[in-house]
């Protein structure tokens, strides 16, 4: 029989366990867990719910909505920016988070699945045209990090133009390239053509869906 292990000294336990982040940790990481750590190196923007810890030497200010690349007054109500030095984690609770690299890629995602974003990425938000106020969305293109938290496997669907795809809405996350998506309200599924990809949760069975009335953005236009 092997010798049981020692019990390890609170320090070396403390020690070698800890989530402080390195030098060359990114700006969007996870834990052993799944849970999202920010790394503030500058400025961030980020959600603060189902905030597990956080750095007190950070600074928080409301993120000004943007709307065709131009400043509105109105706040974007999810995203706050955080300025300095430091980092926080997010709680995943009964989701997932996913880490994503933007490569001068354009991309939509439905404005609630959005946790964080690097402040060099450029964006604005909007709606999906005819759509009304249903599904809220944030443009983001350029070069950064994005963290997505969905409820089940991210996956994609190609679209080109010979092939159109009707993605159910509970499932829509959002897309990249040049896809035209229209809502078909009355079926509860969007007519997707085009040329790019979806992107598409997949239900698990921890979990369902989280409704789009959590927090409610002032309208605006949507994009042609």
């Amino acid at each position: 029989m092997p010798p049981p292990s020692p019990i390890p000294g609170v320090t070396e336990f403390a020690f070698g366990r800890l989530l402080n982040p390195a030098r060359d940790t990114p700006t969007l990481s996870l834990t052993a867990d799944g849970h999202l750590m920010v790394t503030v190196r500058g400025e961030m923007m980020t959600r603060t719910d189902a905030v597990l810890l956080c750095s007190e030497n950070l600074e928080v200010r409301a993120v000004n909505r943007r709307m065709q690349g131009r400043a509105v007054p109105e706040v974007f109500q999810r995203l706050v920016s955080m300025e300095g030095e430091g980092h926080l984690v997010l709680s995943r609770e009964h989701e997932r988070f996913l880490a994503l690299q933007l490569q001068r890629d354009l991309c939509f995602f439905v404005e609630s699945y959005i946790w964080a974003m690097e402040s060099t990425l450029m964006w604005d938000v909007g709606q999906l045209p005819r759509a009304s106020r249903s599904i809220q969305l944030v443009r983001v293109a350029g070069e950064g990090a994005v963290a997505l938290r969905v409820p089940g496997e991210l996956v994609a669907v190609k679209i080109a133009p010979e092939r159109p795809y009707r993605v159910h809405r509970s499932g829509f996350v959002g897309w990249v390239g040049n896809v035209v998506p229209n809502l078909e309200p009355e079926i509860g599924f969007l007519h997707c053509e085009g040329e790019g990809a979806v992107f598409v949760c997949l239900p698990s069975a921890q979990g369902t869906r989280r409704g789009d009335s959590g927090a409610t953005l002032v309208a605006g236009g949507g994009w042609t």
